[in-house]
């Protein structure tokens, strides 16, 4: 009777799923905020070829190249916290749609560059702009996505991010053979344009209007002194604030604390992979030309596949899947030690990234059901700039790892730092707990369906 009940439930499971999706691509909002993160995200591939690309062809090989590809995440680094007081004081889709409209500006300009300054400037300039629109575009998605269709909505939002990888690269080398590296980044200040135009007519929820008792753009007293130190004093008093607030809401939540604990531990695990498949596809796989590609291309390929799969999984303790997806993504990099032929790499990647990318939908799923949508912005403005220093810190320590350690153990360190911190909080991530009840104050979507 047990397996015949198991049975009855992932088959409820499954059509529960089924239908969801189908609600959901049926849901014009949805489609729409989906869309647009998967032009853009298709041009941004394309000038992470060019950029490297345009700096080698006219510069050579040296520090610049690393220098100008670093621009690109300082600014995030150094400033994405505050970036959320903006997210969440004005119009999410707004601030999305200027910072797209504005990175695709500034990626047209690079072909009429002619000196490196110039183009460290322009890389600071989309750096800026992907500042602003990772956390407007996280912010936006408990508008579109129905309370129940989280774990849906979120694959779509993974697939829409990971396919992209695929085919900008496919689509990056034919237009530069044929046209010339420039015409890349007119491609992304098109795809710029296009996703903004997708968030155009996107419904935006209710807010308090400014200076609503409470609300975001509330008036502060009155104070004594010039008004440009008033005013930065009551950005601070926000900032601190909000921050407070966050961390008070991470902290009581097990699953949410350390979902982010272990999104951290995870990039620099990402940092070391990246090092390390670059020496393991030298070393390993000498006689085959361009291997670190096939074996991004493969991971790439499981993530789109591992994110249209996890809805799959929602009868399942989504702890539980979180666990399993990042410590089942360790077993597949350690097997990378012991095997010698290419396509078994290219296999084990592959479902690396199917696991991945299983992981990373439950972890966006859970997060945007436990935590308020009044401190989303907040949430990802935070956690980008520091996931960045991590992944920054995994890369450098990469070198040295598989310079010193050698290719298999590098291999073995990647694995454990991505199952291992998951494995010591399975107290933690596994239990269920609901979060007490919104506040009152707290925004409500548009019609009150949406959260």
């Amino acid at each position: 009777m047990a397996n015949e009940t198991d049975v009855t439930d992932s088959g409820t499971a499954t059509r529960t799923a089924g239908g969801k999706f189908a609600g959901l691509l049926r849901n014009p909002a949805a489609l729409r905020l989906v869309g647009s993160l998967f032009v853009l995200e298709i041009g941004s591939a394309m000038t992470t070829v060019g950029l490297p690309l345009l700096v080698l062809q006219r510069y050579g090989l040296g520090l610049e190249v690393g220098f100008t590809l670093a621009a690109r995440f300082l600014p995030n680094i150094l400033l994405g916290a505050l970036v959320g007081q903006i997210v969440d004081r004005y119009d999410p889709r707004r601030v999305a749609m200027l910072a797209a409209l504005g990175s695709g500006l500034v990626v047209a300009l690079f072909p009429l560059t002619t000196a490196m300054w110039q183009i460290q400037l322009l890389a600071l300039a989309i750096g800026v702009g992907y500042m602003f629109s990772f956390p407007a575009t996280m912010a936006l998605r408990p508008q579109v996505i129905p309370e129940g269709s989280e774990l849906e909505g979120n694959g779509l939002i993974v697939t829409a991010e990971r396919i992209p990888k695929l085919i900008g690269p496919a689509l990056a080398g034919p237009i530069a053979a044929g046209l010339g590296i420039g015409w890349l980044f007119c491609a992304e200040a098109a795809t710029a344009v296009a996703a903004a135009a997708l968030l155009l007519r996107l419904p935006v929820g209710e807010r308090p209007a400014a200076g609503a008792p409470g609300g975001p753009g509330a008036a502060a007293p009155a104070r004594p002194g010039p008004a440009g130190l008033r005013w930065l004093a009551a950005w601070a008093r926000a900032l601190a604030g909000g921050a407070r607030e966050l961390v008070h809401m991470v902290r009581d939540d097990g699953r949410l604390s350390s979902l982010t604990a272990t999104a951290f531990t995870y990039m620099v695990a990402l940092g070391l992979g990246r090092t390390f498949l670059a020496a393991y596809s030298l070393e390993e796989f000498e006689g085959v030309p361009a291997m670190l590609g096939y074996l991004l291309a493969a991971m790439g390929l499981g993530g789109a596949c591992g994110a249209l799969l996890a809805a799959r999984l929602r009868g399942w303790n989504q702890g539980w899947v979180y666990i399993l997806g990042n410590a089942l993504e360790g077993v597949c990099w350690i097997a990378l030690i012991w095997t010698g032929s290419w396509v078994v790499a290219l296999a084990l990647l592959f479902v690396a990234g199917v696991f991945e990318s299983i992981a990373s939908v439950v972890y966006f799923a859970e997060v945007q059901k436990r935590l308020p949508t009044q401190l989303t912005g907040k949430y990802y403005a935070t956690l980008v700039p520091l996931s960045d220093v991590f992944l920054v810190g995994g890369t450098v320590a990469g070198g040295l790892i598989v310079d010193v350690a050698g290719v298999a153990w590098s291999a073995a360190l990647v694995g454990l730092a991505m199952a291992v911190p998951v494995l010591l909080l399975v107290s933690r991530l596994v239990p269920e707990k609901r979060l007490p009840a919104a506040p009152a104050t707290a925004p409500v979507s548009a019609g009150g369906v949406l959260s």
